[in-house]
């Protein structure tokens, strides 16, 4: 779902905890998502560590005065869906996402250790797609991977084998795809 979208969306649901102690300002359209420090806590060691006692953003948490944490290098429609889901807001959570979208959130998900806690809502993302696209072949391939999913990394790979009928070198064209799955993946040697 597109941020324009999302924002028609934001409006509507405020925010996804009305009553959070953190406002993380996200990516270049600086998306405001107030959000409890403890839900993203109990999801990552990364976020632990950040809004812990040995971190600024962690000693002043207060909902009666959010704590704004800028992740301006973050994109914001992935934080927006992970939010939501480490928050039980599923309610939030768009049905359908690309997949480049898909690999925008595991690039997040990698990013700060939150495998574990989107586990179960990656599989129906990872799934293989009868018909894809090269790209989008090998954005779903890259999030596998990120996402530590060796059996849908198999079964993309497995998709590629049989139904790819291009040269495997053309899925390091790609911006993402070669930065996150090794070169050698697509080589024969």
């Amino acid at each position: 779902m597109n941020t324009a979208k999302r924002n028609d969306k934001l409006d509507r649901a405020a925010d996804i905890s009305p009553d959070g102690d953190i406002t993380l300002i996200v990516g270049v359209e600086n998306l405001r998502l107030k959000v409890y420090s403890q839900c993203l806590r109990s999801a990552s060691k990364i976020f632990g560590a950040m809004f812990g006692p040995d971190w600024s953003e962690g000693q002043r948490l207060s909902k009666n005065s959010p704590t704004e944490v800028p992740l301006l290098e973050d994109d914001a429609d992935a934080m927006w869906t992970i939010c939501c889901i480490v928050h039980h807001r599923n309610d939030l959570v768009p049905q359908h996402l690309t997949a480049k979208e898909v690999l925008q959130i595991a690039i997040e998900v990698d990013k700060y250790d939150l495998k574990i806690a989107l586990k179960y809502a990656s599989v129906g993302w990872l799934k293989p797609r009868v018909n894809a696209e090269r790209m989008e072949m090998g954005h779903l391939l890259a999030a596998a991977f990120l996402f530590d999913n060796t059996d849908v990394f198999m079964a993309h790979t497995l998709v590629l084998i049989l139904h790819y009928t291009g040269s495997y070198l053309d899925f390091l064209d790609d911006e993402f795809t070669s930065q996150i799955i090794p070169s050698r993946t697509f080589c024969m040697q």
